[in-house]
């Protein structure tokens, strides 16, 4: 379902009738609700958020009904008729009513939306608290658990940053039993609707007196309201949508219900709109008929404004449309709290670039460079009713059509905004969902739902684009570049499934593949996933030790490797590993004769491949419940040795999706994958999105960053996740060359926080938007930034939970901590791993009681809800995206003969993050080639190995024994530093 708004259309003309102000409303009834007797409100607003306020109202005890054209309140004590009071969507409603519910008769809950656990509260709560009442909620957003009680007053401070804090806690104030001092602390944003609650609060005969700095309240006790008998202006902030509409194109329209065209002239807290339109040009005049406001005009060039968004700060989004369109540069300033709206707003107006504006962000600036004409184009609203709006007024000026997702959030606070822009000539409709069997444009985005199957996904596509590229595998030691098309590919995993069910692979069972990035991965990873098997990658860089152990730990029967891949002999290898439970090994791209013996029965992939005749009733009634488990992923831990992460088919679509729509990938998009797909970035977030979204994936087996750059340009590719290392590679290649990847939009960076200069320098060289994540095997991507936002706040952050994700830090006993305080960072999404294999004690570890996971590393949650990793609970050093086990290799150098006591520390590096430094306190001689030959024959990984050996006489530990890595850390880091400036 999309919105549906059509260009030019002609000059508008017409009549509009101007809803009456929310702001007012919302005030307005909960006083009604408190002052003993009755009340009435003339002017009934339909607005979704006043619903909530009336719903909520009621369910607290208050008697609201509709006499014609008012609301009648009878007010009263709060006499809940439910232990639970439901917000809705209604932000206001939140920050209003949880304070005001302490002085119900009984304990409540507040509940609302899910995405208010993402909505700043707590600032309100704990200055709540500090007049002497108690609520209740433990991740600081609903629910709030409200214990009945006054206030007892006092001297509290609260920020600026929301209005919505501050009328939320006068409000209360004058029900105290004692005298309360209201201080506001930091910048005041949005005053002025602060300034409109202290005016209706007076209107039903409660005192506030305000200090002559503006920022200190001090409030009587003992107060008792009064009825009242109100009358709701017209609402600005809906009539700006029209006014908007009228400046872009000629036009000659009445706003019946605006009778001033001046800011001074109205106590609405958005009529500074007013005077900022005259400031841009638009003729505002009363017309003398009707004594309305009427916009008449035959076409003009707006004037490029300067604004202080602290006065407006809900006028941002259809502001930023004007200035789009301005004859100059605009500038909207202090925007950093209208980011705590809804939505991000000033993210989602970026939007308007795609559109052909000009905004850019610097700081708490939006500066707009205005454009003669917009560009039709799809947009995504985040399902925030003024973003919508604002979008649909800046699409209803570009040639041809544009589409909006989430259409119906006009309702929120504007239900007539439909009806009322094709009544003055702006055509807009919400356009249904065409079920048809016609294949999909190519522009369209794949509605893919996480309970649809992959490898159905595959066959559909196969069906509607057979020849249509589907992978493309990049040539590497001796290996020709493929391309194959959605019918190979499909064809391909048929005769893989037919060769796994003949090996006798029997549903929920792993089978093990050791490959790097080529076409038989992704086909395998299809073909278990058709018979309800159990993909279980093992990452191509495991020697004979760590295969042991996965292969013990998996009991995997089946297992499929290359025959020589960078050097080495994988068969030869396979051959001389203990493992039990293996009974086939099956060789990829190698004619070299097999070895024999040890019970194993060898096999050759393409022999096989040839020789299958797939059922395909057989295949279908193997297809597995999308809730079934489908992917066995191994992970290196701090316990010394990897765990097995098993997801679900539907977490694995659902966490693929969410990346789709945060990043607003399309059909149109191709992936390159240089991640190992062993990896869940490579796994997840390359092969499975571009599988789940219908486009091609292009994958790179042995990294380069030359290579990388060829391939790129070549197939045109558009989206690339991977660790730093890769985009540090990229760079250099595109800078030693000349030559840029034009079509790449987006490069996610994993594994560590993207250094700010290499991003800065990466923005610029690659034209491409270099975005912070924060992810896990277990959980997939929790974090996220997207392309638009500040840079500020994406360079040196991990990006900003997904739609759907939570995150919260959290102190040593599990109390959640408030915004900018270091704690535990934990997630919770329904995308988290179903459990360790067989290991249900670590699985119970890593879950707090109310399922939220523990990651094990330290974090800060800013204001705007970027997350800044700050360390590692775990000691696991990060190489590059490659998870160092610490204390594994600890444990195994302790075994050499020489040395008496060791311990691993991360040092910096400039390329991949982070590596290994050992200090070692030795018996006798030691150098560091002893130590990298030591871990060699023991068949460790060379990531794993340490990277640098300092020699010391003694550990330094704590009074308890424990190593003090700290110190260490900060002995090689200036160790490093100067090596460098020497």
């Amino acid at each position: 379902m999309r919105l549906l708004v059509k260009g030019p259309a002609g000059p508008l003309t017409g009549e509009l009738e101007i809803p009456r102000s929310k702001y007012h409303a919302h005030r307005a009834l909960i006083l009604a609700s408190l002052a003993p007797g009755t009340s009435r409100i003339h002017g009934l607003s339909e607005a979704g958020h006043v619903r909530h306020t009336i719903r909520a109202l009621r369910q607290l005890g208050t008697a609201i009904h509709v006499d014609g054209d008012a609301f009648v309140v009878e007010g009263g004590p709060y006499r809940p008729r439910t232990g639970q009071v439901s917000v809705g969507s209604s932000g206001t409603t939140l920050y209003f009513l949880t304070p005001l519910a302490t002085l119900a008769a009984m304990p409540v809950t507040i509940t609302g939306q899910k995405y208010f656990q993402r909505r700043p509260i707590k600032p309100l709560l704990e200055a709540v608290a500090a007049l002497g009442v108690e609520l209740h909620a433990p991740t600081g957003s609903p629910p709030i658990s409200v214990t009945p009680s006054r206030p007892s007053g006092g001297r509290v401070s609260i920020p600026g940053v929301l209005s919505q804090w501050i009328s939320g806690l006068l409000l209360l104030a004058p029900f105290a039993t004692g005298p309360s001092l209201i201080e506001v602390t930091g910048p005041f944003n949005e005053r002025s609707y602060v300034d409109l609650t202290i005016r209706m609060m007076r209107r039903f005969g409660l005192t506030i007196d305000v200090g002559d700095d503006g920022r200190t309240f001090a409030v009587e006790p003992d107060q008792r309201p009064h009825p009242a008998e109100v009358y709701l202006p017209p609402d600005i902030g809906s009539a700006a949508f029209g006014l908007a509409a009228t400046a872009l194109q000629p036009s000659d329209v009445l706003f019946r219900g605006l009778s001033t065209a001046h800011a001074a002239e109205t106590d609405h807290p958005e009529a500074d709109l007013l005077d900022i339109l005259s400031r841009m040009g638009l003729p505002l005049h009363v017309d003398p008929g009707t004594g309305f406001v009427r916009v008449r005009h035959d076409g003009l060039r707006l004037a490029p404004v300067s604004i202080d968004c602290r006065a407006v700060p809900d006028m941002l989004p259809i502001l930023s449309v004007l200035a789009g369109r301005a004859d100059g540069t605009s500038i909207l300033d202090n925007v950093a709290h209208v980011r705590l709206k809804e939505s991000d707003r000033v993210t989602a107006m970026m939007q308007l670039n795609r559109l052909g504006a000009r905004l850019r962000l610097h700081g708490e600036q939006l500066v707009c460079h205005g454009v003669s004409a917009f560009t039709s184009a799809d947009l995504s609203s985040f399902n925030d009713h003024r973003v919508l709006m604002a979008l649909a007024v800046a699409a209803s000026q570009a040639d041809g059509e544009s589409r909006l997702t989430y259409p119906k959030a006009y309702q929120i606070s504007y239900p007539k905004f439909l009806i009322d822009m094709n009544a003055i000539g702006i055509p807009m409709a919400v356009q249904e969902p065409v079920r048809t069997a016609r294949p999909r444009p190519p522009s369209t985005r794949s509605p893919v739902s996480a309970d649809t199957a992959i490898d159905a996904l595959v066959r559909r596509w196969a069906k509607l684009r057979p020849h249509d590229t589907a992978m493309v595998e990049i040539a590497s030691e001796g290996r020709a570049e493929r391309a194959i098309t959605w019918r190979e590919l499909d064809e391909r995993a048929d005769a893989a499934a037919s060769m796994l069910i003949g090996l006798g692979v029997a549903a929920g069972e792993p089978v093990a593949w050791q490959l790097p990035n080529w076409v038989e991965f992704t086909v395998l990873s299809l073909a278990t996933a058709r018979i309800g098997a159990v993909c279980c990658p093992l990452m191509p860089i495991f020697r004979e030790r760590e295969m042991a152990f996965v292969l013990g730990r998996s009991q995997a029967r089946v297992l499929l490797v290359p025959g020589r891949f960078r050097g080495r002999d994988y068969p030869a290898e396979i051959a001389g590993l203990r493992a039990p439970s293996l009974e086939h090994v099956v060789v990829v791209g190698d004619d070299r004769p097999l070895p024999g013996g040890d019970g194993i029965r060898w096999h050759r992939f393409e022999a096989e491949m040839a020789r299958q005749k797939p059922d395909q009733v057989t295949i279908n009634a193997r297809r597995p419940h999308t809730a079934e488990v489908v992917q066995l992923l191994f992970t290196s831990g701090t316990s010394g040795e990897p765990k097995g992460v098993l997801h679900r088919m539907e977490a694995l679509t659902r966490a693929a999706m969410m990346e789709v729509r945060h990043l607003g990938l399309t059909r149109e998009d191709r992936i390159f994958i240089p991640s190992p797909m062993a990896h869940q970035t490579g796994f997840l977030y390359g092969m499975w999105l571009a599988l789940a979204l219908g486009v091609p994936q292009v994958v790179q087996p042995v990294w380069e960053g030359r290579a990388a750059l060829s391939a790129l340009r070549r197939w045109g590719c558009t989206f690339t996740q991977a660790a730093t290392p890769f985009l540090m590679d990229l760079l250099r290649a595109v800078e030693g060359t000349g030559q840029r990847p034009d079509a790449l939009r987006i490069f996610v960076v994993t594994g560590t926080a993207v250094p700010r200069p290499l991003a800065e320098r990466a923005t610029g060289v690659l034209g491409a938007a270099v975005c912070g994540a924060w992810g896990t095997t277990e959980t997939g991507l929790g974090t996220l930034s997207a392309p638009g936002d500040e840079s500020a706040l994406v360079w040196g952050t991990d990006g900003r939970a997904l739609t759907g994700v939570r995150i919260r830090v959290t102190d040593d006993v599990g109390n959640v901590l408030g915004l900018g305080q270091e704690g535990n960072f934990e997630v919770a999404s329904a995308c988290l791993f179903e459990g360790y294999l067989d290991q249900q004690e670590l699985t119970a570890a890593a879950m707090t009681p109310d399922g939220w996971y523990r990651s094990g590393d330290l974090a800060v949650i800013d204001r705007a809800g970027y997350v800044r990793i700050t360390g590692r609970v775990k000691d696991v050093i990060n190489r590059g995206g490659e998870k160092v086990p610490v204390v594994e290799i600890e444990q195994l150098l302790h075994g050499h003969p020489a040395i008496r006591d060791v311990a691993i520390v991360a040092m910096p590096d400039e390329r991949l993050g982070e590596r290994a430094c050992a200090y070692v306190v030795a018996d006798g001689d030691l150098d560091f080639a002893a130590v990298r030959r030591f871990l060699d024959a023991r068949r460790v990984a060379k990531q794993y190995w340490p990277e640098r050996l300092e020699l010391i006489d003694e550990l330094p530990r704590n009074p308890a024994g424990k190593v003090q890595k700290y110190l260490l850390r900060e002995h090689v880091k200036r160790l490093i530093e100067g090596e460098v400036n020497r």
